[in-house]
This record gives structure tokens, C-alpha cells and sequence, in this order.
């Protein structure tokens, strides 16, 4: 049997919550799960009660995903080191560090050398739209999708083969998040019904959800639902007591968490017809 390894492409710090679950799952039955966040989400609101500001919010948002990592059972964590760049039209956008500014190519090029090191058959990152429409969601997206297609040929990137001693690798599958309509309806729907304004994220959730017909892959991870919370509450800093989150009812909560939904947008392995229950199916 092949070693599985698999490895998220993500933005932030708390994104890799999407598929905390199945990366749990693989990293019990032996895979290498692989990390990679391209900032440390220094733009971001500060949940209230946190011992953190915003000139130390990257470290501590560092410190709050390797602790996820841990319990999740992420063997690699990996930081791009490009800064954050905030909601969509926020002033961050335009900082020199911000991963938005980043020359995609060089982001890309970051992706490749880390699939290039552990050889991944299985990749998953965000979606076109970015989720909600991130502008470091979209552009963590852009550079996986790259990294997906060169990484397995000599003449990308040459200088990681002749100087450090890589060679190309080939990622069999390639994974989007897909955030499924009907449950998000049913959060706005619950929310409505408490008096609660939908933030932003929800709202473009709302506007860009995935179709429930268009999911082509389902992993159930409801024994890992504790774990999934758990991991989720390392992130203390974004954890705010008001947000919908935290007003949705947990039985609700749980049962959305208790399935964690993909596209499958790129395979170079043949997949049998019908809704996919495994990663890495096909795979040899």
C-alpha cells in the first residue's frame, strides 16, 4: 500500500478548519498531512478577552495554529511569510507585504518546492471564489492551482532540481472546498429567526455557496466532531462569543461539522462514477 500524504494550501490561520476533520482521519490511518499558511492573519479582528494586539497578533495567530496542528495531527506546518491582507477593499490590501501584492508566480513557486519536498498524491485548497471572495483566499487558490500543474515538470522552477536537490513530483488530485448552499441557508435561516445581522463572510457565503448537486466529495469525520472543536478553539484571538458561530444552536453546529464537503477539480487517476467517500480513491 502507498503512503498517503496529503497537503492544504490555505491563507490564514483557522482556515485549515474546513478539513480539520478528514486531515485528523488520514493522519490516524498513518499520512503525512502537510500544512502550508501563506500568512499569519495579522489583519484580523481580535476576539475580546485575548492577550493579543495587533503589533503581536501574527505571532500569536502562529502560536494558535500550531496548537490546532497538534491536536489535528498535521506532521508540517508551513508559513509563507507574506502578510495578510485583509477583507476585500480594506487598506491592507495594498501593503507591499500583503499576499495580495505577492507576484503569484513567486507564491507558486513557494507551493512547488513544498510539494516537490513531500510528494503529495492529494492536494486541497479554497475554491475559485475564495470561500466568500478573500483576496488571500483567491490568491492561495491561484498559486495552488499553478503549483497542481508544474510542479511534476523539470523545465518549472529548474533551480530547485539543480540546487537543491528536488525532483518533480506529480500530485495525482486536486481538492476544493466546497460550502455546501443548503447549510448555509439554514444558518441564515437561524439567524433571522434570532435577530441576528449576517456578517459579511455569511452574506458572500451566501452569494457564492456551492450548489449541493455540484459536491462530488463527501468525508464523513462525525467521530471527529469533538476534535474538530477543539482544535477550532486554539484560535482563541477569532473566537468571538457574539458571532454566529457562537449563536447557532450546537446541535445544528455539530451536524454541520459532522461532514466535511470537497470538489474534486483536478484528477489525473481514474475515479468511479457516483459521490466519493475517500480522498484517495483510484490511488494507487
Amino acid at each position: 500500500m502507498t503512503h498517503q500524504r496529503l497537503l492544504g494550501a490555505y491563507a490564514h490561520p483557522d482556515d485549515e478548519q474546513g478539513v480539520s476533520g478528514l486531515m485528523r482521519k488520514y493522519a490516524n490511518a498513518g499520512a503525512e498531512v502537510t500544512l502550508v499558511c501563506a500568512t499569519r492573519g495579522e489583519a484580523g479582528e481580535i476576539a475580546p478577552g485575548v492577550n493579543a494586539t495587533m503589533e503581536n497578533l501574527g505571532q500569536v495567530r502562529e502560536d494558535e495554529l500550531r496548537c490546532a496542528a497538534e491536536k489535528i495531527g498535521i506532521r508540517n506546518v508551513y508559513f509563507l511569510d507574506y502578510r495578510d491582507s485583509g477583507m476585500s477593499g480594506a487598506p491592507e490590501n495594498h501593503d507591499p507585504r500583503a499576499l495580495w501584492q505577492a507576484n503569484l508566480f513567486e507564491v507558486a513557486e513557494k507551493l512547488t518546492r513544498l510539494i516537490r519536498r513531500h510528494q503529495p498524491q492529494v492536494m486541497t485548497t479554497f475554491d475559485p471564489n475564495g470561500g466568500y471572495g478573500h483576496p488571500d483566499h483567491i490568491r492561495i487558490h491561484q498559486a495552488a492551482l499553478i503549483a497542481y500543474f508544474v510542479a511534476g515538470d523539470a523545465r518549472a522552477y529548474p533551480e530547485q532540481i539543480a540546487r537543491e536537490g528536488l525532483q518533480p513530483w506529480t500530485v495525482s488530485k486536486l481538492y476544493w472546498g466546497a460550502f455546501p448552499r443548503q447549510r448555509f441557508e439554514k444558518y441564515a435561516h437561524l439567524a433571522k429567526l434570532a435577530g441576528l445581522d449576517l456578517p459579511v463572510p455569511i452574506q458572500e457565503f451566501l452569494k457564492r455557496a456551492t450548489p449541493d448537486e455540484a459536491i462530488t466529495t463527501q468525508i464523513d469525520v462525525a467521530e471527529f466532531v469533538d476534535l474538530k472543536l477543539s482544535a477550532l478553539h486554539c484560535h482563541a484571538s477569532q473566537m468571538n462569543p457574539n458571532s454566529i458561530w457562537g449563536k447557532i444552536p450546537q446541535d445544528i453546529r455539530r451536524a454541520g461539522l459532522a461532514m466535511e464537503t470537497l470538489i474534486r477539480a483536478e484528477s489525473r487517476v481514474v475515479v468511479p462514477p457516483g459521490v466519493e467517500t475517500d480522498l484517495f480513491t483510484g490511488i494507487e
